[in-house]
């Protein structure tokens, strides 16, 4: 896995910890002062390919959970063609679909959520925050469904500008303040 300026939107970035022999991720997410991720939907409302655990290492991170509700929200339908595993990220259109938020919880500094693979999320930082969580994922427990929901055409989606390859100097000067509770969460 690589290190990642941009990662899914501009201004929030994804640094590599570890990957274990079974290809399970432990990286950390950065949201900087010039974060997109206040927008509404700016990622679209996802599951996860496996049950993960979220930490938040500094500021303060939203987390609403969907559920399918005859009596939510109408919500755009697309399947989720990876970025990062493909080379070229797109969402192909396959429908629509009714969301219910079921709750939006926020997680401040030291505080953690599990969740189960088939959640339905996005998350949200507010404008000018910034905003550091650690992902711990687990082993693989059901299939990975790549759907994902928004109110935006994502038809339209670009990754340009997004998904920079950076090294690990770049990593160590953004979580250099972070490791040693890293070290201390992970072991």
């Amino acid at each position: 896995m690589k290190n990642l300026l941009n990662c899914h939107c501009l201004g929030v970035h994804s640094f590599v910890l570890s990957q274990d022999k079974d290809s399970l991720l432990r990286r950390v997410f950065y949201a900087d002062t010039d974060h997109t991720l206040w927008r509404p939907f700016e990622v679209a409302v996802h599951p996860h390919h496996v049950d993960l655990k979220i930490t938040v290492l500094e500021g303060t991170l939203y987390n609403p959970i969907y559920e399918r509700h005859i009596k939510g929200t109408p919500f755009k339908k697309y399947n989720w063609k990876s970025h990062i595993l493909s080379g070229r990220g797109r969402f192909e259109l396959t429908g629509e679909e009714k969301l219910l938020e079921k709750s939006n919880f926020k997680y401040h500094s030291g505080q953690s959520v599990s969740m189960f693979c088939d959640e339905l999320h996005t998350v949200f930082v507010e404008k000018g925050q910034t905003c550091v969580w650690l992902v711990e994922e687990e082993k693989p427990t059901r299939e990975y469904d790549q759907i994902n929901y928004s109110v935006h055409d994502l038809t339209k989606w670009s990754p340009d500008g997004l998904y920079i390859e950076v090294d690990d100097s770049v990593k160590d000067k953004y979580l250099n303040k972070f490791y040693k509770k890293i070290q201390e969460l992970i072991r």
